[in-house]
């Protein structure tokens, strides 16, 4: 006979708190540190004119940048969920305003996550969308994949936001990082050239550029031009197992009394039903089909919300579904008995019973 367990599974989003940065851009570029030098003399004992000597310099262009994930925490998700949302911090310490390229890479299965797990999946999508101001995502309005023209010593929130597939176990986990590139700023809304490092000489006449940003995640070296940091969702899903038992409740030549399997005799069915995930699982049916069986049903035998030794319970009276079905219920039509129990919680369990005659 065939058993079918149908289930639905609620979840919910942790909401991120937020990152203090550090204001450390100082003196802005392209700013003109002017010089002069006064040589003071006298000729004959007479004072003469002094000689000035002034140098200007531009002062050059220091890239220096911070990702930061946002509440040091797993980001818990349901399967199957759609815009799930990572959120970051882009805070632009550079000494002057810069536009910003980002980027959102899977950290790679088996690859550690950063809070103590390792990568089992990777979303099925991983978009970047820059925040209109207001720090929750919205789909309509936070439609920026870049960033523009960012201050000195100002961030703006960043979200990595995924669709989640289907058919993940509990407590999976998806580490994403998040990588912004230092780009040139001025372009009329458009997205400017990354920067790039000038080598050789200075030259105090040109706004030249140095890297000075810090080391970030996954291979991000000190003073590459770009900053990265990682943050990871973890699944929680409901881990349903289904358990079934016989036992013979009476024959027709031995009564109850150690009574066997044989035709006419009468054997009920339990299902036990655990959930060992993290997540509830909702709107939970238990199906049993006697199809092709050599037995008969028993009326009036259906038992819904039993406990894990099979008993207790309520039972139906008329197996028919309606509105003695809360909040279990079971039915009986055809070749198949049907049970509904509704939620199940984490750690839960419960179980559903039936009996039948073997045919003669």
């Amino acid at each position: 006979m065939k058993l079918k367990v149908a289930l639905g599974a609620a979840a919910a989003l942790v909401l991120l708190s937020g990152v203090t940065q550090v204001r450390a851009a100082g003196t802005l570029a392209d700013t003109d540190i002017s010089n002069t030098a006064t040589v003071d003399f006298t000729v004959g004992g007479l004072n003469q004119p002094d000689v000035l000597s002034t140098v200007t310099f531009e002062t050059d262009r220091r890239v220096n940048l911070a990702v930061s994930e946002f509440g040091g925490a797993y980001t818990d998700v349901t399967p199957g969920q759609t815009e799930r949302v990572l959120r970051f911090s882009v805070f632009n310490s550079t000494n002057d305003t810069m536009d910003f390229r980002l980027t959102s890479t899977n950290d790679g299965l088996g690859v550690a996550d950063p809070f103590g797990g390792f990568d089992d999946f990777d979303p099925n999508t991983a978009d970047v969308f820059v925040d209109n101001g207001d720090d929750i995502f919205v789909a309509l309005d936070d439609t920026g994949t870049f960033i523009d023209e960012l201050a000195p010593d100002t961030g703006v929130t960043v979200f990595i936001v995924s669709n989640i597939q289907g058919g993940l176990t509990d407590q999976q986990t998806a580490g994403l990082t998040l990588t912004a590139y230092g780009a040139v700023a001025g372009t009329g809304g458009a997205l400017g050239a990354d920067y790039t490092e000038d080598g050789g000489a200075d030259n105090a006449t040109v706004v030249e550029t140095v890297f000075g940003d810090p080391a970030g995640d996954a291979g991000d070296v000190a003073g590459d031009g770009f900053h990265s940091d990682d943050d990871a969702f973890r699944a929680l899903s409901a881990t349903i197992t289904a358990t079934k038992t016989t036992t013979v409740i009476s024959d027709p030549i031995n009564g109850t009394t150690d009574q066997k399997r044989i035709p006419g005799a009468v054997v009920e069915y339990c299902v036990v039903i655990s959930n060992t995930g993290g997540q509830q699982a909702t709107g939970v049916v238990i199906s049993d089909d006697l199809a092709g069986q050599p037995v008969t049903y028993v009326p009036g035998s259906l038992i819904a919300g039993g406990a894990a030794d099979c008993t207790g319970g309520a039972g139906e009276d008329d197996d028919a579904a309606g509105g003695d079905e809360a909040p279990v219920g079971a039915s009986f039509s055809g070749t198949v008995a049907t049970f509904s129990v509704g939620t199940i919680g984490p750690a839960g369990t419960t179980s559903v019973r039936f009996q039948v005659t073997i045919n003669n």
